[in-house]
């Protein structure tokens, strides 16, 4: 038998919603050098948080405007709104872990009012002269890749059984250390799974989370 309690624990950009909010905000209010930084990310040359923390400096542009263009194109994946009846119903609580702009995330989850359901994990991000800075939380252990696996790490620890949903290589170290991951049909996360031979599902609606947890929640 499990003893702890069962938690999903689900990225929000280009998982949730159909694009990536932080990177529609760089495209359209940073300096087009931000890839440079992406592809040190990505390349293993500097660390996912020194990554996000550099690219959010980059844009100039406050809260209303950012949000005033991502109303127009933000659409929700499939039957997102199923997963979070199934946790409601079930008391699984339910976790968006996100390196995105908090503000975004607060914004559409909250126009759902779903907020009181789901906890948000992510960087606060202040506006300044300078652009975004940035407030990670805290780290709740050692040997974490990013804050992202060092909540599923910790959570871990306590005996938790975690599920995690993604898409990112972000994602990868979280997904590397869940009980069980889903990836975005041809994602980067689906592609490093298969690569890092880490056992995972491939979705592309959240009805097929649904019922997997389900069937492998017993």
């Amino acid at each position: 038998m499990h003893s702890g309690k069962t938690l999903i624990m689900c990225d929000f950009d280009e998982t949730i919603v159909n694009v990536d909010t932080a990177e529609f905000a760089l495209e359209r209010f940073a300096d087009p050098s931000w890839r440079w930084i992406e592809e040190q990310f990505e390349s293993g040359k500097i660390t996912f948080e020194e990554s996000i923390r550099n690219e959010f400096a980059m844009i100039k542009a406050n809260e209303h405007q950012i949000l005033e263009v991502l109303d127009k194109v933000v659409v929700f994946r499939p039957n997102f709104d199923k997963l979070v009846e199934s946790c409601k119903k079930k008391r699984l609580p339910l976790t968006i872990v996100s390196a995105g702009l908090e503000f975004c995330i607060r914004h559409f989850l909250g126009r759902q009012d779903w907020l009181e359901f789901m906890e948000i994990y992510a960087p606060k991000a202040t506006y300044t002269p300078n652009g975004y800075a940035l407030t990670f939380p805290k780290s709740l252990g050692t040997g974490a890749i990013n804050f992202k696996d060092d909540l599923v790490r910790y959570h871990k620890k306590q005996g938790d059984r975690v599920f995690y949903i993604g898409d990112g290589i972000g994602d990868f170290p979280a997904a590397r250390e869940a009980d069980f991951a889903f990836a975005i049909k041809g994602s980067k996360l689906a592609e490093a799974c298969r690569t890092g031979k880490v056992t995972h599902r491939e979705i592309s609606d959240f009805q097929e989370v649904v019922d997997a947890i389900d069937e492998l929640k017993g």
